[in-house]
């Protein structure tokens, strides 16, 4: 769809040149009103914005308001059922000047939030948009308490946009909000529209370690809104992170940063009644960028590029909070195997130290990708000290190293490391690639969809018959090993041996997600339970907890990865044709069309990584 607006164009131009000179103001009564003649922000006294106007334009914000989900622990010591919590604080203004207003609202604790948190607006000269930081505080004094969604939500005004846009894939006319509103719900936040359609807000969701994270929004004839992020650094269990990020609702379209939530396998924020840790975290901030452009392309162009901008001037030197340096520091090295050969491509990760990264959600995440040589240079980390790890690159078992020291001004050159391989034996073969994720396999670059368990019988009519040195992975292994299958309670991998093994066999398992599943033949929240055959012999089972809602809410992967491994005697294998049968403990037969699998959260699944044989 092409929107022309030239005279909204000439108009921005001509705003564009006048703000620059023209100071910011702030007006205090019922709301507090910043603006800087390119952006009116309108907020009431509990940190509510109940009005964005961009220059002469409408009003449109529906509400923006911050919010939070957990609770506190009970006399013996459990957490209790969480609640959702609008929050609300009281006013300050923290800096008022001709170039910038800062307003600040502050909250003490009580339930259901036993934390002081603080959510502040910033509104500086010149800029076509606002900026927003968040803050949490717990302490001893303060009640126990644990936090599993710290959010913002931006509600915009209905009648103003139709177009939505998180990534160069993602990007289109929406449904309406009326058509969400008649429409039948077929799970959390997923409806099943007049016309036949699916629609669920996980179908938007980011995953941070594919980068594109930094913008998301929403356009429209009068403008479009657009959230922008130069850097993921307060984000817990980064970068293997899923975030909400814009979709419909039946009343507003709405723009969600989740700053943290528990989603596909994150984990609460504790202070259970033994913690007397002191903790405070600061997130953000980030830009609420507003445009306009010739067409709906042109705008998402133009965000895209905004973040460029906003990257080139991290950390922004108007920030000024006693828990965001300024002066930072760079970390730089090389990874290479204990062969020499070098660790191309993997996640390199700085994570504050004491839990693994991928359970650490109180300090903040700095992370890159090795180039083909191994090198990797991770810029603008606060000063602190750091646990090193790696991941990635083809291995089961991470790289773990000694602890970072990073000083503010000052390059730490960490030289060349050394990651050692884990390896059982001669290599047999194997499926996928370790990477933490189901990306490489069939759907599982099409995964933001509800319900793909229905493809499943379309896709696999005769379940997986996965022929080693023939088949393809992206064709004939399947994202995800559901407890739905078409024929048989198997995935077979079929291969050649051209003498009898000796020894022991060890195959190992990269478990990118797992659910379980029930004996009422539905997915459930206990753990996955699978057992492996060698051709007439079962040689050993295993279990997996669940890594949380990853299987039905269009994620290919989960923060909770783990490594399974399989020991038999290699006598269970032959000379020339072998067969390793996958067959989950529970499972049912499905067809598609059947009712259990039209609506709900489909069935149990595992997601493998890879997985390897190896003979030693």
């Amino acid at each position: 769809m092409r929107i022309l607006v030239p005279t909204l164009l000439v108009a921005g131009m001509a705003m564009a040149a006048a703000a620059a000179s023209t100071p910011v103001t702030l007006d205090i009564g019922e709301r507090f009103v910043a603006d800087n003649g390119l952006v009116r922000i309108g907020i009431d006294r509990g940190g509510t914005l109940k009005e964005l106007r961009y220059g002469n334009g409408p009003n449109l914000a529906s509400s923006g308001y911050w919010n939070f989900n957990g609770n506190g622990y009970d006399s013996e010591g459990k957490p209790t059922e969480q609640r959702f919590f609008l929050l609300e604080g009281t006013p300050e203004v923290i800096r008022q000047s001709d170039d910038l207003v800062e307003i600040a609202f502050a909250r003490s604790p009580a339930a259901p939030a036993f934390f002081k948190m603080a959510l502040h607006y910033v509104l500086r000269r010149g800029e076509p948009g606002f900026h927003i930081y968040m803050t949490a505080e717990h302490d001893a004094d303060m009640p126990p308490g644990f936090i599993t969604q710290y959010a913002y939500n931006l509600r915009l005004a209905p009648e103003y946009f139709d177009y939505i846009a998180v990534d160069d894939q993602r990007r289109h006319i929406s449904h309406s909000c009326r058509e969400e509103a008649e429409a039948e719900a077929i799970m959390d936040a997923t409806f099943r529209l007049a016309d036949g359609r699916t629609v669920s807000k996980y179908n938007y969701t980011h995953a941070i370690e594919d980068g594109a994270f930094n913008v998301y929004g929403w356009a429209g004839p009068e403008a479009g809104i657009w959230w922008v992020q130069a850097s993921g650094e307060y984000y817990g269990s980064a970068p293997f992170r899923v975030l909400l990020t814009s979709h419909q609702t039946a009343k507003t379209p709405v723009i969600i940063w989740q700053v943290h939530c528990t989603h596909r396998g994150g984990y609460d924020i504790e202070f259970p009644p033994d913690d007397q840790t002191h903790w405070r975290k600061l997130y953000g901030p980030v830009f609420v960028y507003i445009n306009h452009g010739e067409d709906y392309d042109a705008m998402w162009r133009d965000a895209r590029r905004q973040v460029e901008k906003v990257k080139e001037q991290w950390p922004p030197a108007w920030m000024v909070h006693e828990l965001f340096p300024l002066r930072r520091g760079n970390v730089t090295g090389r990874l290479v195997f204990d062969d020499g050969v070098p660790a191309a491509r993997a996640y390199v990760i700085l994570a504050p130290e004491g839990l693994h990264w991928s359970k650490e959600n109180r300090g903040y995440h700095f992370w890159t990708k090795t180039d083909h040589r191994g090198r990797f240079r991770i810029e603008h980390v606060r000063p602190e000290r750091y646990a090193l790890f790696a991941t990635g690159a083809d291995q089961f078992y991470e790289f773990h190293g000694d602890t970072v020291a990073v000083t503010a001004g000052e390059t730490t050159a960490l030289g060349t490391l050394a990651w050692d391989r884990v390896v059982h034996g001669e290599r047999i073969w194997q499926i996928g690639k370790a990477d933490r994720s189901t990306g490489e396999f069939a759907n599982g670059d099409d995964f933001h969809h509800w319900g793909l368990w229905r493809r499943y019988p379309e896709d696999f009519p005769g379940d997986v018959d996965f022929e080693i040195g023939k088949s393809t992975e992206s064709l004939d292994w399947n994202f995800a090993h559901w407890n739905w299958y078409s024929q048989r309670n198997a995935w077979n991998i079929h291969f050649e041996l051209n003498e009898e093994p000796e020894g022991e066999a060890v195959l190992t398992f990269g478990i990118a997600a797992a659910r379980g599943h029930s004996e009422r033949g539905y997915g459930s929240g206990g753990a996955a339970d699978l057992r492996v055959w060698v051709n007439d012999s079962e040689a050993g089972r295993f279990t997996v907890a669940s890594t949380g809602g990853v299987s039905y809410r269009s994620q290919r992967q989960s923060t909770r990865y783990s490594v399974k491994e399989i020991r038999f005697d290699a006598g269970l294998l032959r000379r020339g044709r072998n067969t390793i049968s996958l067959r989950h403990a529970l499972s049912d037969l499905y067809k598609h069309g059947e009712e259990k699998g039209e609506s709900g959260s489909g069935p149990g699944c595992i997601m493998y990584d890879a997985i390897r044989l190896e003979i030693k």
